[in-house]
Parts: structure tokens; sequence; C-alpha cells
């Protein structure tokens, strides 16, 4: 296992910097709160509740600390520029690409999704029926973009049906194929009523449609052109290049409490033409803090901008309002887009967030802290269900290490 690792900006193991304990860090980061992270993941580790780890936290424009633990395969320790599936951190990535669009007048946010996908413009609503049964009437008012984005169009995300619809289509047709077929299953409510996410926040796939619709592109090629080029992330992708293979570790799955292996050392997904709008987006820590930064600098890094200032507060901040679940609502949490956001109570939007982030799969935790300009990221090497007790400790662990909470 590697320990604890401070290191200066720019540097990595993998560019053969020497971990050093004496490295540079800001004041408000505690060197005891890094060094609690570290234990984490040793210890989760060591108890095997996971195979491997790699975190992240950072200052700014400065990735101040890079852990890892655990091993990519036999004898090979985990590597700190490790590329591991972001599963619903992804989300960030889609919601971007969205404003982008926004931004160009090419698609706006009250647009019928029915514009792009014609079978949008017929889609009803279940209810229940005096008998106990279900009927079937018109939907109050279209599904918009909005909608999507925030997870409040209604669309069926759970159930037998969905998961037909799933199974027909992912990783085998393509995201517009899967889109269609959603848009015939009866809505659980009527679009902009209620929030909900389902297990794999699938209306973000159908974003992911919509966008590739309007930008004539697929959605790999669109964020290729107009997020991970501009932005110069150089390690994020769909599906992992055959020349990255020795940074992917192995996969594995818990299964009846046991680590199994899921995929060996190196075997990402086959490539397909289904572009995971919810979920499909890989990528190492440093690529990782490169995006994040566009949320702490107003939608631009390094002077290149993607996003207006304006665009970012409107993703920073609560969309959801009342619609928000009750158990957010108390935890003061909302969403926002892409990501979850503090909850407004019912009040106008009033600067920066605590914290902008999300979790993909119960194996990866994007925490982007706009306000402190801080940045923290974890990832492990398992399948879903993953761990989300580990993710939530984590993430007491990185507050209490950037000054933000106490243990």
């Amino acid at each position: 296992m590697i320990g604890a690792v401070v290191l200066l900006a720019g540097a990595s193991l993998s560019d053969g910097a020497t971990p050093s304990a004496q490295a540079t860090r800001p004041e408000r980061f505690s060197a005891a709160g890094i060094d609690s992270i570290q234990a984490l993941l040793d210890d989760a580790v060591g108890e095997q509740r996971i195979p491997a780890a790699v975190a992240m936290l950072a200052d700014d424009d400065e990735i101040v600390w890079t852990g890892t633990a655990g091993t990519m395969t036999t004898d090979v320790p985990m590597r700190d520029d490790a590329i591991l599936p972001l599963a619903s951190v992804g989300k960030m990535f889609t919601a971007t690409a969205a404003m982008i669009l926004v931004e160009r007048g090419v698609i706006s946010l009250d647009d019928p999704v029915s514009d792009y996908i014609p079978e949008f413009a017929r889609v009803q609503v279940g209810v229940s029926d005096p008998s106990g049964g279900v009927a079937l009437v018109p939907a109050a008012t279209p599904i918009t973009v909005h909608h999507l984005l925030t997870h409040t169009s209604g669309l069926t995300v759970t159930g037998d049906d969905f998961w037909d619809v799933w199974d027909r289509h992912v990783a085998k047709t393509t995201t517009t194929e899967f889109a269609r077929d959603l848009a015939l299953l009866p809505l659980h409510s009527h679009p902009g009523a209620t929030y909900r996410y389902g297990q794999t926040g699938a209306a973000y796939e159908v974003l992911g449609a919509v966008i590739e619709i309007a930008s004539g592109l697929t959605l790999e090629a669109f964020m290729q052109q107009n997020i991970f080029e501009p932005l110069e992330l150089e390690d994020t992708y769909f599906y992992l290049p055959a020349e990255q293979a020795a940074r992917l570790p192995e996969i594995y799955r818990r299964v009846d409490g046991t680590l199994e292996l899921d995929r060996a050392y190196g075997e990402d997904f086959s490539r397909s033409t289904f572009f995971h709008g919810g979920g499909g987006v890989r990528s190492a820590p440093v690529d990782i803090h490169r995006f994040a930064r566009l949320f702490l600098d107003g939608g631009a890094v390094d002077g290149v901008r993607l996003l207006e200032t304006a665009t970012v507060a409107m993703m920073l901040s609560d969309q959801l309002g009342p619609v928000a679940p009750a158990r957010w609502q108390e935890a003061g949490q909302s969403w926002g887009f892409g990501a979850m956001v503090a909850y407004s109570g019912g009040r106008p939007h009033e600067g920066l967030p605590d914290v902008y982030g999300w979790v993909g799969g119960g194996f990866a935790k994007l925490l982007i802290y706009p306000r402190h300009r801080s940045v923290a990221y974890i990832n492990f090497p398992v399948t879903p269900p993953g761990d989300n007790d580990l993710l939530g400790e984590f993430e007491n662990r990185a507050g209490a290490a950037l000054g933000l909470t106490t243990q």
C-alpha cells in the first residue's frame, strides 16, 4: 500500500515525485485531517471493504494531496493517476454540456423534449382510479429540458418496465433509441410535480439524447470537442483507449459480504454506440480537479471559458425549492444542475453554495466547495452498490481536513 502522499502543485507519483510530509500545504488544510483520510483508505482495504482507492484534496488551482491504498492488481500498487469510472458523478459533465448548448441558443431550458424526440409529445401519466387500478391521463405539461436536468420529468425510472427498456438498449443501441422507448412508458407524476432520481438517474440519459440530436454529434464527440479538449482533460473518456489499460485497476463486486473479481486489470466495458449521459465518463484525479475548477472560477479555467459566470451560478443554485424531497429539505439539501446543492428554503439564491457535489454508484464522490475554493474526490474500483457509508465517512473527514467541519 502507498501511505499518505502530500504533493506540490502539479506533481504526481507517476511523474516520479518523491512523497514528502514537508511539502507546501495551505495553512487551512489539516495535516492530521489528511492523515485521517489516508488511514480511512488503508483501513477500508485492510478490512476488505474495498480492494483499493484513490483520493484527492485540492485548494483552488493546486492539488494539495493525493492518497492511494490497495493495488491495481496483484503486486501492482494503486496508482495516483488511475482512471476510474465516475458513474453518476458524470452527470456534472452532462449538465455542463447541456448548458453550453443553452448559452449558444441551440436549446432552451423551457424547450419541450418532444421538439427533439417526437415520442415525448404523447406522454401519459398513470394515476390511481376509484377501483384501485391505474388510469392513463395526458400529462398536464410537456416534459422540458429543465425537467430532465432536475429529475422532475415524471419519467418511469424504476420497476420492471424500466429495466426492460434499459436492458434492450444500454450497450446495444443508442441513447436516442433508449429515450424513444422510455417515452412510451407512463409517467409516475406530472412533469415538474415531483423529484425522482431512480437507481440510475435515467433522465440524464434522455438529456444525453437531446444533446446528441440538437448538436448533431454523439455525446462523446460533443464532450470531447467542447469540454475535454478545451480544458485539456487528457485522461477523461467514455471508453478507455487500449493504450491506457494499465491505468484501470481490477474491478470487484461484493457478493455475500465477500469481494469477488468482476473485471480484470485493464478490462473496460466493450465500446458501443450508447454514451451514458447519466454516468459514462471515466477520469483521473488531475482531470477531475481541472474540471471542478470550472465551478470554482465561474466557468473559466486558465483563461479558457466554457460557461458564463451566471450560468455556473444557476447550476449551483437550488432548482427544486419545495419540490425537493422532505428528507433533503430537513438536511438542507436540494438539486441544482448535475449535482446536489444547498436547499434554499424558498428564498432567492444568495451567493455561492457551501458545496456542489454528487456520488456515483456508491464508489465515487466529488465534492466542490465554491465559497472555500476547495475540492475533495474519492473513487474505489467496485461495482454498485459500492459502499456509501465509506463515501460518507470520507466526506466527513475531507470536511475536517479542509477546515469546513469538525470530526
